[in-house]
């Protein structure tokens, strides 16, 4: 059982100079009676060393420093799992691991990178294909001008086809 400890209760235990919440592994009142002390007692005396509070401050700076660079990463692990389809966060204990979000992005990424290879390849089959329809339809017109030229040639007086001659 975790308790928080309040202090009032701090001061029957005589510990005056404790600041913030304290968890305890046991109830309130088994801290409050309890004579004994359940861990070995300190072989040498404890001395507060003179760099103790500069080093206090340092550490209390670092861990603040660290808790806002892991709050920062939490929030873009949320942010890229609300981006990505079929990976949202889900804060119960069911939910996707941080791990797992990353894992689902590198993944989907790949995915995109394929498409958006596959897509460009796509775009470059459909740009030569586009040049060679506008080819083919140009060799159509030519075709076409040419069969005009040659049936006009064939209207004139005095000029029979082959295929008609033979026939006879």
């Amino acid at each position: 059982m975790v308790t928080t400890v309040q202090s009032s209760d701090l001061t029957q235990l005589g510990q005056n100079n404790i600041t913030g919440p304290l968890y305890v592994m046991m109830s309130p009142q088994e801290v409050i009676t309890a004579n004994q002390r359940s861990i070995a007692p300190r072989t040498q005396p404890h001395t507060q060393q003179p760099g103790a509070s500069r080093d206090d401050k340092r550490r209390a700076q670092h861990n603040e420093v660290e808790r806002r660079r892991r709050d920062k990463i939490h929030y873009w692990i949320v942010q890229l799992s609300k981006t990505m389809p079929n990976c949202e966060v889900d804060y119960t204990k069911t939910g996707q691991s941080k791990g797992g979000i990353l894992s689902n992005a590198c993944d989907y990424i790949q995915k995109l990178r394929q498409g958006n290879h596959k897509l460009g390849e796509d775009l470059e089959t459909l740009e030569r294909l586009r040049i060679d329809n506008q080819l083919l339809r140009q060799e159509v017109e030519d075709w076409k001008s040419k069969n005009q030229i040659l049936g006009n040639l064939l209207k004139e007086p005095g000029i029979v086809g082959a295929s008609n001659s033979e026939s006879h």
